[in-house]
């Protein structure tokens, strides 16, 4: 992992940390704080090198592709895809890219579902697997580690919120009460985890075949 994105990754916890310390309240400001962030952190590297509009409207089609995603499946909270196209499009634009546009999702798609003190979560949980996810860019990942990684994509994020849930509700804050809080949400975090997985194990290789043809045939993400 490069020295940006452990950077990008310490500065997010921080937030996180204030977001506590500040109470639940400041919300939607610490949401914002964190989009503002990871574009910062985004548009330092655009200036910085040479790049392209197509770039931008490439991440705005992953962002608006996981948002759909997410609100079509409202129904069924367990089951959405939006870890999956996260996950196609961070291994095309790679970590610091990755990271921006899991923030994106989450502020855009809570714009539907409600924000709340959960968004900042949200937004650095799905940002952590765009960064982890981004790692793998120009890598020739077997499908077997991709369908693992897409799997435990879906734990990760339920964890993160977890721990949202447990700081924020659980008292006392105990050995049992954090396992029972882990317990009660691992059936939502193992069918997330599961349609991740499966929809990389049956089309996860023609998504990334199909981003890595429109990301040659344009020159982006050098």
């Amino acid at each position: 992992m490069n020295r940006k994105s452990v950077s990008l990754l310490a500065i997010s916890i921080m937030v996180l940390l204030l977001m506590i310390v500040l109470a639940s309240k400041n919300y939607l400001l610490f949401s914002f704080g964190f989009l503002v962030l990871t574009l910062g952190v985004y548009f330092w590297k655009f200036e910085r090198f040479q790049h392209n509009s197509r770039e931008v409207v490439f991440i705005a089609i992953i962002c608006a592709l996981a948002v759909v995603g997410r609100i079509i499946f409202a129904a069924l909270p367990a089951v959405k895809p939006e870890l999956f196209i996260l996950i196609m499009g961070a291994m095309v634009t790679g970590p610091e890219t990755g990271f921006l546009m899991g923030t994106i999702i989450a502020l855009t798609s809570n714009m539907y579902f409600g924000q709340g003190v959960w968004t900042p979560w949200q937004m650095f949980a799905l940002g952590v697997i765009g960064l982890v996810s981004g790692l793998m860019i120009n890598k020739e990942i077997p499908t077997w580690l991709l369908v693992v990684w897409g799997f435990a994509s879906g734990f990760v994020m339920g964890w993160i919120m977890d721990i949202y849930y447990i700081i924020g509700f659980v008292d006392p804050i105990t050995i049992k009460s954090i396992l029972t809080s882990i317990a009660a949400s691992f059936y939502f975090d193992f069918v997330h985890a599961l349609f991740t997985g499966v929809l990389l194990l049956l089309v996860g290789k023609r998504w990334i075949k199909l981003f890595n043809g429109y990301k040659q045939k344009y020159d982006l993400f050098k």
